[in-house]
């Protein structure tokens, strides 16, 4: 059965129906999906916020793209049951939560990702390091797209598809915290230059398999960031 949508945000509403549809058997595993307009027209919105769900439940390979248009259901995995973390104002104490998970959380898969990573993997570590890299010290930007993409090959290295779902249901947080601490450093050359640093160790350590540097690498890259946000909310006050 699908409800009217109300005020919470209207694809995250979609997401979780069209979800718990697929768990519940309405939408079994091999059958194509409504279409986006008979979606919208049942969930009583336009199809931007259809489209935007199902753009999520395909990144997750929930669901696939069939050629010729529409979508059909492949997997109703233990992972596709938790939602996204979105969060439209993050207060600072669960910016400090988050910066704390992600210290135990990415030096596991860095050490991991070091033992781990396929040599396609490795690529695309590298490939990832090197667009953040001439993202924030060439074209001006702050990178903060590049610096996800980095930290998530990471987690895939390791081979470990928790991590790699933790990350991209708090994706949104997860980009307003970089966006917050990378656009401090547009106009400072030397901080640019010291978090490309920080990226390419973590990347050198993962290259050469040694599992203890590149947790030690995530490790002092994770705590700098979370030594400069305090730096910032003290200027802040003063």
């Amino acid at each position: 059965m699908i409800n009217k949508v109300t005020r919470r945000k209207a694809s995250h509403q979609v997401l979780a129906q069209l979800k718990a549809g697929i768990h519940n058997g309405t939408y079994p595993v091999g059958d194509k999906l409504p279409s986006e307009n008979e979606l919208a027209d049942a969930f009583g919105v336009s199809r931007a916020p259809v489209r935007e769900a199902l753009g999520i439940l395909e990144v997750g390979g929930i669901i696939s793209s069939r050629q010729g248009g529409g979508h059909r259901v492949e997997q109703h995995s233990l992972l596709s049951k938790y939602e996204p973390l979105v969060m439209e104002v993050a207060s600072r104490s669960e910016v400090e939560s988050l910066l704390e998970m992600r210290e135990v959380m990415e030096q596991q898969a860095a050490s991991m990702a070091a033992q781990r990573r396929s040599e396609q993997e490795l690529q695309q570590i590298e490939q990832a390091f090197l667009a953040f890299r001439h993202t924030t010290l060439h074209d001006g930007q702050i990178g903060h797209q590049q610096d996800y993409l980095f930290h998530r090959a990471i987690m895939q290295a390791s081979h470990n598809p928790f991590f790699v779902q933790i990350l991209d249901n708090m994706h949104e947080l997860y980009l307003g915290v970089l966006v917050y601490s990378l656009s401090r450093n547009l106009g400072r050359a030397d901080e640019r230059q010291r978090v490309v640093d920080e990226h390419e160790r973590v990347w050198l350590a993962i290259k050469a398999g040694d599992a203890a540097a590149a947790a030690g690498s995530m490790q002092h890259h994770l705590s700098n960031v979370r030594g400069k946000l305090r730096r910032l909310e003290q200027e802040g006050k003063a």
